[in-house]
């Protein structure tokens, strides 16, 4: 059973399938009982041939010999299959991953950040640790892929990682960073782009600090927020939610800004 399994592992990775289901595998197998099937399954992770997605989910994924040292594949090769194909669970990678992905991030993420549309725990697949942040009205994101020679994955676009950014803070090391990584973002946006995001997140607080801080880059897309602003009520807000110690305002957003905005952390 154990060189079967090995057989059928060693044609998917040449087949270039990274991920299989204890369902598939089964089907290669007629006849096989389940306890056998969980024992050449535990046979093979044990030998690091194959690594466990999450617990209970019954999705192995292939870790050819290249990635041995890490454990699993990148994920690449394996996110999308999982949870929009086998799961059914609409998501992009997002936040301070997504920026990676367009080569802007200050450092390296410890994590990879995953939007969905509910809570889920966090899974770690070899030496990679997934956590997974709440987006309503996941869907109507705009998203592209994020092409690399293993595979692809969804990504969120640059505008709407800008916003995702400032909406979640915290998750991206406070407001200096943000502010760091939103500059850096602002090279690869475009204003069609932008408005397509402004519309999907309607999130006017966080659109009026996107503004502010466009304005104090001198970026040209200042004027795509203010556009996507017009007409609505703005209520003055601190780039950093729930700090009220920001005295210099930006009028044409509203924006309460610390005086130097290194002072955003502190």
């Amino acid at each position: 059973m154990k060189s079967h399994l090995s057989t059928i592992l060693d044609d998917a990775e040449r087949s270039g399938r990274l991920t299989l289901t204890d369902a598939q595998i089964a089907a290669f197998l007629p006849g096989i009982s389940a306890e056998a099937l969980r024992q050449a399954l535990h046979r093979q992770q044990r030998r690091g041939r194959i690594v466990r997605i999450a617990r209970g989910a019954g999705q192995w994924v292939i870790v050819p010999l290249m990635h041995a040292q890490s454990g699993a594949p990148p994920p690449e090769t394996w996110l999308h299959r999982f949870l929009a194909s086998a799961l059914k669970v609409p998501y992009y990678v997002g936040l301070l991953s997504a920026a990676e992905a367009y080569g802007v991030a200050p450092y390296a993420p410890s994590v990879i950040q995953v939007m969905v549309p509910k809570q889920r725990r966090p899974i770690i697949v070899g030496r990679q640790r997934l956590t997974f942040q709440t987006r309503t009205r996941i869907s109507a994101m705009p998203t592209q892929w994020h092409e690399t020679p293993d595979g692809r994955f969804l990504v969120s676009t640059p505008e709407l990682t800008m916003l995702d950014l400032l909406r979640r803070q915290e998750l991206a090391g406070g407001a200096i960073r943000v502010a760091e990584v939103v500059e850096g973002l602002s090279a690869y946006a475009r204003s069609e782009g932008l408005t397509a995001a402004l519309i999907a997140a309607d999130d006017t607080p966080n659109a009026q600090r996107l503004g502010a801080l466009l304005s104090r880059q001198g970026s040209e897309l200042t004027d795509t927020v203010a556009a996507f602003l017009k007409g609505r009520k703005l209520r003055p807000v601190a780039l950093v939610p729930g700090r009220t110690n920001q005295n210099c305002e930006n009028a044409q957003f509203r924006v309460h800004l610390p005086e130097r905005l290194g002072e955003s952390n502190t």
